[in-house]
């Protein structure tokens, strides 16, 4: 059976759809209340033992503060997706639908409508909001994209001690440089540095590297002049 507007104007006595504040049409055989699209001003809505199975009617009911919908044949708890969207529903009575089973039933319901304040007849307190948040199982309508979780972003290596590098990498940046790999005697395992000229000389050396990168063949043969010319020069 169809809800309609005659039928609701019966039941709550409004002059028009828009008017209608309360609307009860308890036990009335109804599948189809797709009327609800047009009552945007509706704030309780009690619909129990019907014959509904979707939610979807409701998107529309932005003022919407109660639904009383048990006893009906909603099956896919995802439905209750379709009520995100409603900044000021607080109660919601969905017990003894074909969804309203299961373990994490009622933490998946507040983790999906964390503004209740009262579910199936109970009251809903603030620590099983968070709890709920933490267990309850995160629904998603057909069609809809699951929230990713937002990655750290990763913080970048900090520049790597001159003083601790390996004769490999030593000999890896020469060659990057234009310069001739040093033989192993020449590295020497005690040579100690001041930490503040370690810190700078590494810097400088990630600036150069990066800098390398984006010079031309001409700019990298001055580069490997200056070079030459400074080793020359020590």
């Amino acid at each position: 059976m169809k809800l309609s507007e005659e039928l609701v104007l019966a039941r709550s006595r409004a002059s028009d759809i828009e008017s209608v504040r309360k609307l009860n049409c308890w036990g009335s055989d109804l599948s189809d209340v797709s009327i609800l699209k047009e009552m945007r001003n509706v704030e309780v809505v009690s619909l129990s033992v019907n014959n509904i199975t979707s939610l979807e009617d409701f998107t529309n009911c932005r003022n919407l503060q109660e639904l009383y919908i048990r006893k009906n044949q909603i099956a896919n708890l995802a439905e209750i997706c379709h009520l995100r969207q409603l900044p000021k529903l607080r109660t919601l009575w969905l017990a003894d639908n074909p969804c309203a089973v299961g373990d994490r039933y009622r933490m998946t319901v507040l983790k999906t409508l964390p503004n209740l304040l009262k579910l199936d007849n109970i009251h809903v307190s603030s620590d099983e909001v968070n709890d709920a948040i933490e267990q309850g199982i995160e629904l998603i309508l057909p069609g809809e994209i699951p929230k990713r979780k937002t990655k750290t972003p990763r913080k970048d290596t900090p520049p790597k001690d001159p003083a601790t590098l390996t004769l490999e990498e030593t000999n890896k940046i020469r060659e990057e440089l234009g310069l001739k790999p040093l033989p192993s005697e020449k590295i020497s395992p005690n040579k100690s540095i001041r930490s503040g000229s370690r810190q700078r000389n590494a810097n400088l050396v990630q600036a150069v590297l990066c800098i390398l990168k984006e010079l031309d063949p001409e700019s990298l043969e001055m580069v490997g002049n200056a070079v030459r010319n400074r080793l020359d020069s020590l």
